[in-house]
């Protein structure tokens, strides 16, 4: 992976009654599990995350390879519906 144009990732994942309060708490886990891996040499980093209120769905953004953000994901605990290839476009 080149240091100039890291790959980036967008993981969906739907949970059934989850709360903002939950969402939370994985998202935390996950820039924790994410800085534990990159403490290793892993690179991969955790970029942030969306709750989608009434959806029951929650969204991460990633930087690294899918191997790392799956990494990322087991030592988190936490499962992941989809993991997609993203690209970040800046409002004009």
């Amino acid at each position: 992976m080149p240091q100039d144009h890291p790959e980036r990732f967008v993981v969906e994942r739907f949970i059934p009654d989850t709360t903002e309060a939950s969402a939370r708490t994985a998202m935390r886990e996950l820039r924790s599990a994410s800085e534990r891996l990159a403490a290793t040499g892993v690179r991969v980093r955790y970029l942030g995350g969306t709750f989608v209120l009434g959806d029951e769905a929650m969204s991460c953004r990633f930087e690294g390879t899918a191997q790392a953000v799956r990494a990322v994901h087991d030592l988190a605990g936490l499962t992941l519906d989809r993991l997609l290839p993203a690209t970040e476009v800046e409002a004009q």
